[in-house]
């Protein structure tokens, strides 16, 4: 029986934005940054890079991708502490 301590929820957790007219997927240190307007910057840091779905335009330099595509959707899915990104066309 414990006494004290909270239960771990193993269930993951997903949040959707909707990005119109693009966004930019950087490298650093702390994983990888995506950034896009809506109508302010935002930006959200995940673990590990995010997939991207073949119908999605890109253009990539170096440790920088672009997305091109206008009209897209970011599906986060944050399990046990990592975020993991999902990029597809709405």
């Amino acid at each position: 029986m414990r006494l004290f301590g909270k239960k771990k929820d193993s269930e993951a957790k997903e949040t959707i934005h909707e990005i119109f007219g693009g966004c930019a997927v950087r490298k650093n240190q702390a994983g990888y940054e995506i950034t896009w307007r809506s109508p302010h910057i935002t930006t959200v840091t995940v673990s590990s890079p995010p997939t991207i779905d073949d119908d999605v335009q890109t253009k990539r330099n170096g440790d920088e991708t672009q997305v091109l595509s206008t009209d897209c959707k970011l599906k986060i899915v944050t399990r046990e502490g990592d975020k993991e990104a999902h990029i597809s066309r709405i």
